[in-house]
């Protein structure tokens, strides 16, 4: 037979079943809290950039590369066609103004030369005898007006004296009118050398100037090949450096052909290339910043090229220090062209901030970052202006999060 349990164990066994419930319960909230926890997304402090929204000053850039090259260089060109002697210096040699670069064969534009002078000569007498010839047909015309004056002269006089002797009947009226007839025909006869001197002075004045035009161009066309002549030894006009020059002795040039460069790397300058895609933003008188290493030189940006090849703008930047000792010919720069800037305004590092169209960011609150809208304005190298969405001291999420860029909080571990 079963004994009736006592009310003090039977006490003792409910709170025991109570506290194991109680102790369940309590055991899946706490998993259910941690596990809740757990899939929340979180972002680890020591893994993540933040930086605080302050006041400042901006400059929107854009980003370019470029070139340093010599500020001024002389092109040397042969001036005729010719066979390469004698090669004086080599590429990297150091020359003086009035230096021996090179020297040309000139046995053909020697000839040439003395063609033109015979030329020249042939051109000069024929210029003399063709205006002895002119002055001497003048002066016949002007001989012959002068007798034919003294010819009408006498004429006049005679029809005068026949005129007065017919009018006192002494003389038939027929031999009066024939001598005023001839007065007449000498009269025509003078008008007619007068205008024939007219049309020889006028005719001598344009065959003189085509031949003195013609005269002057074969001078012009002698002292060309001259000058030539003397230019084809080469010779530097500035003191510098020789960065390229013919090295084959016996090669032929042909006239115009470039045969040396001589640069002077006392100075220099930058040239620039970037996208067509910002061709339109580009002006001269922009300010640019060239960055070598540590060191960075500014300068102006002097003029653009209109061309456009292979999808790139060429444009030429004169710097502040154009003989900065950090300066190499031909060593690769990068750059920043300030497009607009703007000062006293808020302004955040940039990091990984408005790299797309979503303008938000995650502002930190607390142990937890907030994804807010926010407007930004001028974009520079390192920093960014913000126009709207943050506050002054703000502290900023500038790590690229775009694998959380859909929530909209996340805690900070």
């Amino acid at each position: 037979m079963d004994r009736e349990i006592a009310p003090e164990v039977r006490k003792r066994r409910l709170l025991r079943r109570i506290a194991v419930a109680v102790i369940a319960v309590a055991a899946a909230g706490v998993c259910l809290a941690a596990t809740v926890e757990w899939l929340r997304p979180s972002l680890d402090r020591h893994t993540i950039d933040i930086a605080r929204v302050e006041r400042g000053s901006i400059e929107a850039v854009l980003e370019a590369n470029g070139t340093v090259v010599p500020l001024a260089e002389q092109v040397v060109s042969s001036p005729v066609e010719a066979r390469v002697l004698r090669v004086s210096h080599r590429a990297g040699d150091r020359v003086k103004a009035g230096d021996e670069l090179l020297a040309l064969d000139t046995s053909a534009s020697r000839l040439e030369a003395a063609r033109l002078d015979d030329t020249f000569a042939q051109k000069q007498s024929a210029d003399m005898e063709l205006r002895l010839r002119l002055e001497e047909s003048v002066a016949t015309l002007r001989a012959q007006i002068e007798q034919k004056k003294l010819d009408a002269q006498i004429v006049h006089y005679a029809a005068e004296q026949k005129t007065k002797l017919r009018s006192e009947g002494l003389i038939a009226e027929q031999d009066a009118l024939g001598a005023t007839a001839v007065a007449k025909k000498t009269d025509i006869e003078l008008r007619q050398l007068e205008e024939a001197l007219a049309r020889a002075l006028r005719s001598r004045d344009l065959q003189l100037s085509a031949s003195r035009a013609d005269l002057s161009m074969a001078e012009r066309e002698r002292t060309e090949s001259r000058r030539q002549l003397e230019l084809a030894m080469l010779r530097a006009d500035r003191d510098g450096v020789l960065t390229s020059i013919i090295n084959e002795q016996g090669a032929t040039v042909r006239r115009g052909d470039i045969v040396a460069r001589i640069a002077d790397l006392s100075s220099y300058r930058v040239e620039g290339t970037i996208s067509d895609v910002h061709a339109a933003r580009l002006a001269p008188g922009m300010r640019v910043h060239v960055m070598l290493d540590n060191t960075t030189i500014d300068g102006t940006m002097e003029s653009v090229d209109p061309r456009i090849v292979s999808g790139v703008v060429k444009f030429y930047v004169a710097l502040d220090q154009p003989s900065h000792p950090r300066l190499r010919n031909n060593q690769r720069v990068d750059m920043t062209i300030v497009t607009g800037s703007r000062n006293g305004t808020l302004v955040v590092r940039r990091g990984a901030l408005a790299r797309s169209d979503d303008a938000h960011a995650f502002v930190v609150r607390g142990r937890t970052a907030v994804r807010v809208p926010v407007r930004f304005g001028l974009a520079g190298r390192d920093r960014i202006e913000v126009l709207g969405g943050l506050r002054g001291g703000d502290e900023v999420v500038v790590s690229d999060v775009s694998e959380i860029e859909d929530v909209r909080e996340v805690r900070l571990k």
